[in-house]
This record gives C-alpha cells, structure tokens and sequence, in this order.
C-alpha cells in the first residue's frame, strides 16, 4: 500500500473509496475500529455481535458502487453501525435497549479504566470517583449519549447531531442541558464545580 494514504484525512480517504480504492477503506477501517467497537459497546453487550456489525459494515462498503458523499465520515459510520446494530436484532426489548434511551441503554459514559486514570489513590480521591459515577448514573441515558458522544469522543456539534437524529440547535441545547443537570447533581454531592471542570479538562486532553 502506498504510503501518502496514510498522510489522507477522512474526507480524501472516502473520495478515493467512492472511486473504488480499497486500500482507503482499510485505512479507514483501521482509524475507526476502537471508535465503533466502544461506541457499538454501548448499545449493546453482545461483543459478537458489534465486531460481526463492524465487519460487515465494512464490507458493504467495499462492495458498493453508490456511495455518497460523506461531510463526516465518524459520523457517517457511527450511525451507520447503530442502525446495522438495530437492523440485525428481532428482539423489541433489544431494540429499546438500545436504541430508545431507556434505563438501560449508557449505563456508563466512561469506562472504569479511564476512571482509575483520572482519580488517583486518595481517600478524597476515591470519594470524588464515587460520587462522580454515582451523578453520571443519574442522567438519563439520552444525556449519557450526548455526553459521551460531544466529550468522551469528542465530536463536533454537527457530528452530535448527525448521529443522534436531531438538528445541530436542537443537539447544543440538549448537551447544554446535559451538562447543567451534571452540574447539579454534583453540586448536591458536595462536589465542586472546579472538580467538574478539572475532570472535563483530562477527559479531553
């Protein structure tokens, strides 16, 4: 493979797959795969299945003749492998799980790992943990998909809005929310704003 692919955005990477250049898609197969594997996570438990999704996400791709264009193409394959994840399961409660924002579905934004990177070993440190998993649980899990989405991976405003089916305005407003709610619910956990600023500051670093 030559490697001034390697150097391409995602942008350039997709107009050569439009023009039937494989070897853009296992470029882009390997930039995304941890980004669709966490985020198909998400949806759902099943390892098997998201990896399954993933694969022939991909593999549609390489076998289309009628792509479009793609503005984003994170977005485009994180919404394309959430409705790949709904399409192949027949369960309504799946479905629900996944897909209608239930109590169920972002039961966690941040996984433990990054939560044991962020807080150290500490009384007060472990406490902050705590209470900081205990206000997350707490959002609701459309609030959890926003936040994860926007600061977790951070995504554009338009990305947001792509993937969760809602106008960019109507995306701001609901991560504004999000973060007030967050806010909030710290703030009655003893847990200072500047705590929350300070967290945000190393998710996004």
């Amino acid at each position: 493979m030559d490697n001034h692919y390697y150097q391409m955005d995602d942008k350039a990477l997709w107009a050569e797959l439009r023009h039937g250049n494989i070897d853009a898609l296992e470029i882009l197969y390997r930039r995304h795969y941890s980004l669709l594997l966490n985020y198909g996570m998400k949806c759902t438990p099943d390892d098997d299945m998201v990896r399954d999704c993933i694969q022939e996400l991909f593999v549609k791709l390489a076998k289309s003749t009628k792509l479009s264009e793609a503005e984003s193409v994170r977005s485009y394959l994180l919404k394309s492998l959430r409705n790949m994840i709904n399409d192949k399961s027949t369960s309504a409660s799946f479905q629900s799980e996944c897909f209608a924002f239930n109590d169920n579905a972002f039961t966690s934004i941040i996984d433990d790992d990054s939560f044991d990177k962020i807080f150290g070993k500490s009384d007060e440190d472990l406490y902050r943990k705590k209470a900081l998993k205990q206000a997350l649980a707490q959002l609701t899990p459309q609030q959890k998909h926003i936040l994860y989405l926007r600061y977790i991976k951070e995504l554009s405003h338009k990305e947001v809005a792509e993937i969760m089916n809602m106008n960019v305005q109507s995306s701001m407003n609901l991560l504004s929310r999000s973060i007030s709610k967050l806010r909030e619910i710290m703030n009655s956990n003893t847990i200072t704003l500047l705590s929350f600023l300070q967290w945000m500051h190393i998710v996004l670093k």
